[in-house]
């Protein structure tokens, strides 16, 4: 990957959409590109953190586990998007594993790298505090999924989430039952009688293992439950 090819991908990148050409070349400049096979573990939440990552290929899947082993996904990174930025700052652990779900490409910037770029290109400071805001809002509206919605609220929410994302042109990485269960807090067998259940309501159609929504108001209807 060239330079200019770095800067291309980095322009896609949420806190880098308003940078000048000169913080955008001195990031371009650090990074180093990782590459990592599908199902490798990236890093794992408590190890010491040292590197920011930007995907620029393929999907990461952040996650944190329970003592019970039970996981709960917190965000899957696709091209353009970021991960464990914070600790970047805070000097704490990782927050969280990170796995890839597919072959995946990566830019990556250890700790002192980031800090010095952020000394010396100021602006990215304060586009690293309005991405961080973002950040915090997502797990607000995360927490408020998983406390007061149901199953069925949280599984419709996903569905039309991952639809719109889709009609949008994003790149979206497709789920088993089992990481829609992760990622909205609860068990596969939940997910299978849900799913099945929407199916008989005439709200969507299951094809092998593909989804499609029939109806989306009354998806949209469940999703406030």
């Amino acid at each position: 990957m060239t330079r200019e090819d770095r800067i291309n991908l980095l322009r896609r990148v949420s806190f880098c959409a308003h940078l000048d050409q000169a913080a955008l070349a001195a990031l371009a400049a650090s990074a180093v590109p990782l590459h990592r096979p599908a199902g490798v573990i990236i890093q794992l939440e408590g190890d010491p953190a040292e590197t920011m990552y930007v995907v620029v290929r393929g999907h990461v899947k952040i996650t944190r586990t329970a003592p019970s082993g039970r996981e709960q996904v917190v965000h899957i990174a696709g091209p353009g998007d970021h991960f464990n930025t914070v600790p970047m700052f805070d000097d704490g652990p990782c927050p969280a594993n990170a796995e890839a779900m597919s072959e995946v490409d990566l830019l990556a910037w250890s700790r002192s790298d980031l800090r010095r770029l952020i000394e010396a290109h100021p602006q990215l400071a304060l586009a690293l505090l309005d991405e961080f805001g973002r950040r915090l809002r997502h797990l607000v509206d995360l927490v408020d999924s998983l406390a007061l919605h149901t199953v069925q609220g949280r599984l419709a929410q996903l569905l039309l989430q991952r639809a719109t994302a889709l009609e949008q042109g994003q790149a979206v990485a497709p789920l088993t039952q089992a990481e829609m269960a992760a990622q909205i807090g609860t068990v596969r067998e939940m997910v299978a009688r849900t799913l099945k259940s929407f199916e008989a309501q005439g709200l969507i159609r299951l094809e092998r293992g593909a989804i499609t929504i029939l109806d989306r108001a009354g998806l949209a209807a469940q999703a406030e439950q």
